[in-house]
């Protein structure tokens, strides 16, 4: 039984990682089009207002791709500590991206739930 229950675990846990992964794009736009923010800041506030939790290692790359795409633009400034730190915004290519994929997810949340719903519930 034992392993029954740890092959179970280890299929939910790879196949959250690859949800997790799909999202990751919608998460990063959205939590930027509140406004600016730099790298940690972006990480903490994430981890913070839910249940995903980041790395330097994760989001840094999809930074990068997000602007080599134009959805995301980065400047420099001056940190507190006086170590300089790039900040992220959206750029209007990226907020039309932004919106034309919160509708997608809504449609896809709202699919998954009719699914999820028994027929004879409906």
């Amino acid at each position: 039984m034992a392993q029954t229950s740890t092959w179970l675990d280890d299929s939910v846990a790879r196949w959250e990682t690859q949800l997790r992964k799909g999202v990751l794009e919608l998460v990063i736009l959205l939590s930027l089009g509140e406004r600016e923010k730099y790298g940690f800041e972006l990480i903490s506030g994430i981890a913070n207002r839910s249940s995903l939790e980041l790395s330097e290692g994760t989001i840094y790359p999809l930074l990068l791709r997000l602007a080599k795409e134009d959805l995301i633009q980065s400047r420099l400034a001056q940190g507190d500590g006086g170590a300089p730190r790039k900040y992220y915004s959206v750029t209007p290519h990226g907020r039309q991206m932004l919106a034309a994929m919160t509708i997608g997810w809504a449609k896809l949340v709202a699919s998954v739930e009719a699914l999820a719903t028994p027929e004879n519930n409906q």
